[in-house]
């Protein structure tokens, strides 16, 4: 249950700057159209989510963030956050998901109540946890109304951190049976700590991955809403402007109409002390069984804990402009700002994409979504793999009765699409392993060090200990940034050949702890092992008999290498 937080208001001069918020041309209306299927059948709704990874925009091209800031996310359906699942109380879910990514992804749902219903525990032998390539498909009901997080439990919780930090969550609303009618809205925070970002003013260097110390220090880069940060705000500043997204839409409200917010904090870390500028809010949730919970009335701000949502209601009284804000001032440069638009022209169905929420009541399961935001270097394929499943989802469901058919349409190209991203994003960060490997014999013969544009996967390849000028590469192995996202393109350069009495020579390149470990499908065989390597750290093994030797991550079984001993 979220607890009330009445902030002390500092920062007025903050305040007031945002308040100065001046639109440019408002974007088209976006009109949500019926399905032509239901997703409902009886007291059932059907609901299918495909995980995945891909690249996504995190940042638009502004003065804070010159060119935008790009970034290797976890994804539900194609964004950041996932789709809105819309429910009544007393409604069951069947509830699908879909692994069309490279790593072990899981569902943990904060609505359930007992482990078979929030994750699965029974769906399978390993529960929601899947491979891959594979599904998995459970039954469950939500007992309480309110707004739920939701989000990926990795490997049994085994790097949950990094894919709740990567963007692998969303809210579940579950309408209470006497809710009044309102203009609804569903809104995530997120927060991203990047490799990429070095401050603000500058250019981000390519496309980011977490970075485990910005994480642990609780310092983001980024504080996102539905994605990006500042979403919905096209610029700041009465006298002086500052713009900020120039393709930001706007929420619209009608002067006086009830609003219902369903603000989820998908975190990982840092709470939301909420706050709409110039309006004062009501705050509605699950907390009393069977009826729509008051927590609080006519107050200026609630905190919202991470992992957690909060069902806010307000009315707009008058035309104008007000903006809904995470009022800590770090977090609102940072992002974490919202405007909203009261005006006569505000029709019923003028949300901006993806933060519709279905009524009480209707067949529908999420609204028209947002388009999927993955690149074209991400998704190859953007008509089969990349829009389609969010174009698709209006009819399919984000959201669909038959998994098999979820998978095939929405997301059944994922695997050579979606995931076709992460060769490039390898070789970005210098991952060709027949590059890698000549350089590395080019640095034993010369003394030269190679040129600094290979990135961190070239420096591994090439500073590892005794590098030889074997063809494929030497015995120098970086662990690349990013890599807990790939597969044979983790370690560089991969297969490795070399001789009988041979060093080998481990390097962490990632921001992310890793290990290399002798085995194969996430078995160690006991040959040798590094134990938990932290960023930079390194280790030998001397390889003293001929044969071949796989390897692999224990905190990423996904990562997987050949050392052939000849």
């Amino acid at each position: 249950m979220a607890t009330m937080n009445k902030p002390v208001i500092a920062g007025i001069a903050a305040g007031i700057l945002l308040a100065g918020i001046i639109l440019g041309p408002l974007p088209g209306f976006f009109s949500a159209e019926a399905q032509e299927e239901e997703t409902a059948t009886g007291n059932i709704k059907r609901v299918t989510l495909i995980a995945d990874e891909v690249d996504v925009q995190v940042a638009p091209d502004n003065p804070l963030h010159p060119g935008g800031v790009m970034y290797r996310a976890m994804v539900f359906n194609g964004t950041v956050p996932g789709p809105v699942i819309s429910v009544d109380q007393g409604q069951t879910i069947e509830f699908t998901l879909i692994n069309e990514g490279e790593v072990i992804h899981s569902m943990d749902f904060h609505a359930g109540n007992g482990p078979s219903s929030a994750v699965g525990s029974a769906a399978s032998e390993t529960g929601s946890n899947i491979q891959p390539g594979q599904s998995v498909t459970w039954t469950w009901s939500p007992p309480y109304a309110g707004v739920f997080y939701y989000h990926c439990g990795a490997d049994g919780l085994n790097g949950v951190w990094e894919h709740i930090a990567n963007g692998m969550y969303g809210g579940i609303v579950v309408h209470p049976e006497n809710e009044r009618p309102a203009k609804e809205f569903y809104v995530v925070f997120g927060e991203i700590y990047s490799n990429n970002i070095q401050g603000l003013f500058t250019a981000a260097n390519g496309t980011g991955t977490l970075d485990l110390n910005k994480f642990l220090a609780r310092n983001p880069d980024l504080v996102m809403t539905n994605g990006m940060a500042h979403k919905y705000v096209p610029e700041i500043g009465a006298f002086s402007t500052i713009p900020l997204n120039p393709d930001a839409e706007v929420f619209q409200v009608q002067p006086g109409e009830l609003t219902r917010w369903y603000i989820v904090n998908g975190g990982p870390s840092d709470i939301v002390a909420f706050h709409f500028i110039s309006g004062i809010l009501n705050v509605h949730d699950g907390s009393v069984q069977n009826r729509f919970g008051t927590q609080v009335l006519n107050d200026e701000g609630w905190t919202i804990p991470p992992g957690s949502g909060s069902v806010i209601e307000i009315t707009f009284p008058e035309e104008g402009i007000y903006v809904g804000v995470d009022h800590a001032m770090d977090d609102v440069l940072k992002g974490a700002a919202f405007a909203v638009l009261a005006t006569p022209e505000s029709t019923p169905d003028d949300h901006p994409a993806g933060t519709m929420v279905p009524p009480r009541g209707s067949p529908m399961v999420s609204g028209p979504p947002a388009a999927a935001n993955a690149t074209a270097g991400a998704a190859a394929n953007a008509t089969e793999a990349g829009a389609e499943p969010a174009a698709q989802n209006q009819t399919l469901d984000v959201i669909d009765a038959n998994a098999t058919e979820a998978g095939a349409e929405a997301g059944g190209n994922a695997t050579e699409d979606l995931a076709a991203g992460a060769p490039d994003t390898a070789a970005e960060v210098g991952a060709n392993a027949t590059e890698t490997g000549g350089e590395a014999g080019t640095t034993e013969e010369t003394g030269a060090a190679p040129p600094a544009e290979g990135g961190a996967a070239e420096t591994g390849a090439t500073t590892g200990t005794g590098a030889t000028g074997a063809e494929g590469g030497g015995t120098g192995v970086s662990i690349v940034p990013g890599s807990s996202s790939l597969t044979t393109d983790a370690f560089q350069p991969n297969p490795i050949p070399v001789g009988v009495g041979d060093t080998v020579t481990w390097t962490n390149d990632d921001s992310q702890p890793h290990t290399a470990t002798s085995g194969e499908a996430v078995t160690p065989d006991g040959r040798f092992d590094s134990g938990i390597m932290a960023p930079a750290a390194t280790f030998d093994f001397t390889f003293t008999e001929a044969g071949e030797y796989p390897y692999f991550c224990l905190l990423h079984p996904n990562m997987v290498g050949t050392v052939s001993v000849s």
